[in-house]
């Protein structure tokens, strides 16, 4: 048994005859260590199919809505997908209906050329797990990047759709034995809006005023040609009747899709009419003509967003059904431009027979699972510094090509703003009251099951199925590299016996200032582990472990730093100055608890400064939690000071509130890593700050950031008009040379290779 599992379908597991088949049917048979299964619903026509096959191959059909599927689908790694992930899901078990959560990554392999009608998927699709889309149109990635939100590390060029490897051969087969009879293939694809409507009653009319025309059938009786009209499944049989008409020549043929072979259609056909289905790249990859009739593009394009624009399409298209007949039967037909302009202009077909795109996309995907990445945390569905900096480092790594999961130890909310495709999961969800997780809360109540998270503070917001559970997974993991980045997580991780880790990254995120009440008693424990690789977020801070602990046990360490995820900073051409203002706001995101009373007296400090010398141009809106705010708000009306100091409560998103103020202050005396600072300056804004432990580090190249005196921070925050687009430009550079989700990418993948 191979020690990954991949889960492929098609059309909801109703057909073998797409692009998840001949992925599959190519790789399945390969000997490796990852075990691929296609998912197929149990009828006579699919059963009669898989006898068929070789035994090889038979051992990796699973009949859909079987336990055999839920327990596959419940262990899978990756799905591979052709419509939905429906095509690999279990929808009821025994008869009864389920509905189950994606939470693997998904692979969507498409059944077409994507090119006129836009997707309805955006990047953050199937519970943000819309890990890579395969594309086969060279023209696509901007405009899907654009229109659908999706971010380039989600976008995989496949030269080829695996279909093609059948497509040709049967096409090469055929070129030997091609009859002298011509074949006219046309594609009437459904239209969202279809109905008992006028549009449809007239595109239905216009179809058959075509098939009708004397002039058309006598040439196709004149030629021997054959023209099969090929209708979508949902067109009924009062619709055909309508399309029919009194249409008499033999040689006009109707067809639904489902009940041909499409391809051997494609294959032997000589010329194509089609309006907005992609099979007009199919026949072109083919080199051979296609007639794009779109008679009703008006109304098509009331209901669809297209990837190109109207005048492309009316440059290669025909919308009058007599210039459809004049085309047909005076042969006036060519390549067409617009489906030949989306695909490679040189096409080596005894590649695509031999399905070396196939080998290509095989290799590409089966070393991304290998090289799987999983950082471990204590709760990655939350807010906090950790969480945005290890969910920005895992987004570096996708953007570097990686499969990057997020393992959590429990879950207590919805995740927000998450990079796309960042696939996150949860050992214990703490809302939910399924049965299963009511299970868990009652049978895996043991304190023992806490194993090392008893070292650490927050176990009074844990059950003790989250430290079995870590166990038990990295136990069994085959992610290859797992970092933890939460100090009591170093003891899980450095027992894990997994054979497939080879890389354990201890990170460490804990301020030493607060070490022993975050982690009590842990230091002893932490001193016999048998750690290889040490990750600092800055120097300062792992210098004082051997200050103040004499703790320097590990083998190797890199100081990384922390960054941004996209979603929470702004791109540098679109830095804006702060305009002249009669009041400018200042944010100063803050714990407010009793451990930073110095910070919030220092802010106070401030407040009174501003009351005393009656300047009324400056306001600073404070965000933040903690068990001091009832008393800061009393401190705010006693001195008279919520004119100038103004608590606005927490915020989910502080880059949100970051880019909607001019100025970010901070007070901060023992800031240990200097995120606000990073945060301030990468989302465009001035940062003024103290000296403290972050600062020193983050801001030490833009020293006009420190405050000298509370006389000094006033005036330069009123001369914030002054400073000019090119100088927020240079310290965001200043910042993004360090600090950048590249640059810290790339030293962290040094550092798993080293």
């Amino acid at each position: 048994m191979g020690k990954f599992i991949w889960l492929i379908g098609e059309n909801l597991g109703k057909t073998a005859s797409n692009n998840s088949y001949y992925f599959w049917r190519h790789i399945v048979e390969r000997e490796d260590d990852i075990d691929k299964y296609f998912i197929l619903e149990k009828n006579r026509k699919n059963v009669k199919f898989v006898n068929q096959l070789p035994e090889k191959c038979r051992k990796f059909i699973v009949w859909k809505d079987t336990i055999r599927h839920l327990k596959l689908y419940v262990a899978a790694d990756l799905f591979f997908v052709t419509l939905s992930y429906k095509d690999i899901r279990p929808e009821s078990i025994c008869g009864k209906t389920i509905d189950l959560s994606t939470e693997k990554p998904i692979i969507y392999l498409q059944h077409g050329t994507t090119a006129i009608k836009v997707l309805g998927y955006t990047g953050s699709s199937y519970n943000n797990n819309f890990f890579k889309l395969v594309y086969y149109n060279k023209l696509l990635p901007s405009m899907v990047e654009e229109e659908n939100n999706f971010k380039p590390y989600q976008m995989y060029y496949g030269e080829y759709h695996p279909r093609y490897i059948e497509m040709i051969r049967r096409f090469q087969a055929f070129q030997k034995k091609k009859p002298k009879k011509k074949k006219i293939l046309w594609f009437l694809t459904w239209r969202d809006y279809m109905g008992d409507n006028l549009p449809t009653k007239i595109l239905l009319k216009k179809v058959r005023s075509v098939v009708t025309d004397p002039k058309l059938a006598e040439y196709l009786d004149k030629t021997n040609t054959d023209l099969v009209l090929c209708l979508h499944a949902f067109f009924d049989e009062e619709k055909i009747g309508i399309i029919k008409g009194d249409t008499s020549s033999e040689h006009i043929i109707f067809e639904h899709a489902s009940d041909i072979d499409v391809m051997d259609e494609l294959v032997e056909s000589d010329v194509m009419i089609t309006d907005y289905s992609s099979v007009g790249f199919d026949f072109t990859f083919m080199k051979k003509p296609v007639i794009l009739f779109q008679p009703d593009i008006e109304n098509y394009l009331q209901k669809r967003k297209i990837y190109c624009t109207i005048d492309e399409l009316n440059e290669s298209n025909i919308t009058k059904a007599k210039e459809l007949i004049e085309t047909i039967v005076s042969e006036n037909y060519e390549i067409n431009p617009f489906f030949s302009s989306r695909i490679p202009e040189k096409i080596d077909f005894d590649y695509i027979a031999q399905g070396k795109h196939i080998d290509r996309m095989y290799d590409y995907f089966s070393e991304l699972q290998r090289h799987k990445i999983t950082f471990i945390g204590y709760n990655f569905y939350g807010l906090g510094g950790t969480v945005f900096a290890t969910r920005s480092l895992a987004e570096a790594l996708m953007e570097r090509g990686y499969l990057v999961q997020l393992l959590s130890l429990k879950k207590n909310q919805r995740p927000k703003n998450m990079p796309y495709a960042l696939n996150l999961y949860a050992l214990y969800d703490a809302n939910r009251k399924s049965p299963l997780n009511l299970f868990k809360r009652h049978f895996y109540r043991g304190k023992k099951l806490f194993s090392y998270l008893k070292y650490d503070k927050d176990i009074v917001n844990l059950k003790p199925y989250a430290g079995y559970k870590l166990t038990k997974w990295l136990e069994t993991t085959n992610s290859e590299t797992v970092i933890s980045t939460r100090e009591s997580l170093h003891l899980f991780l450095n027992d894990a016996s997994s054979e497939s880790i080879k890389n354990k990254i201890y990170f460490f995120h804990c301020p030493v200032e607060i070490f022993e009440t975050v982690f009590p008693n842990i230091l002893d424990k932490l001193n016999a582990c048998d750690i290889d690789k040490a990750v600092f977020v800055t120097e300062t801070n792992r210098k004082k472990y051997i200050e103040d602990f004499g703790f320097k046990n590990y083998k190797q360490h890199i100081v990384l730093g922390n960054c941004l995820e996209s979603s929470r900073s702004v791109a540098r051409d679109e830095i804006l100055p702060v305009e002249e203002k009669d009041v400018y706001r200042g944010i100063y995101l803050l714990r407010i608890s009793h451990d930073r009373k110095t910070d919030i007296d220092n802010l106070i400090g401030y407040g009174k400064y501003l009351r005393d010398n009656d300047i009324n141009s400056i306001k600073i809106d404070v965000f933040g939690t903690g068990d001091y705010v009832d008393e800061f708000i009393d401190t705010l009306i006693d001195e008279d000071l919520t004119d100038y100091i103004c608590y606005n409560g927490s915020t989910p998103d502080g880059p949100a509130e970051i880019r909607a103020h001019d100025v970010v202050v901070d007070f901060s005396l023992n800031h240990s890593f200097g995120m606000p600072y990073i945060e301030g300056i990468m989302n465009g804004k001035m940062v003024y700050c103290e000296k403290n432990q972050g600062s020193k580090e983050v801001m030490a190249k833009i020293p006009e950031a420190y405050i000298r005196s509370y006389e000094d921070l006033t005036k330069k925050i009123l001369k914030l008009p002054e400073i000019t687009v090119e100088q927020l430009q240079e310290y965001y550079d200043i910042i993004s040379e360090k600090y950048s989700r590249e640059v810290l990418a790339e030293n962290m993948i040094k550092y798993l290779n080293k």
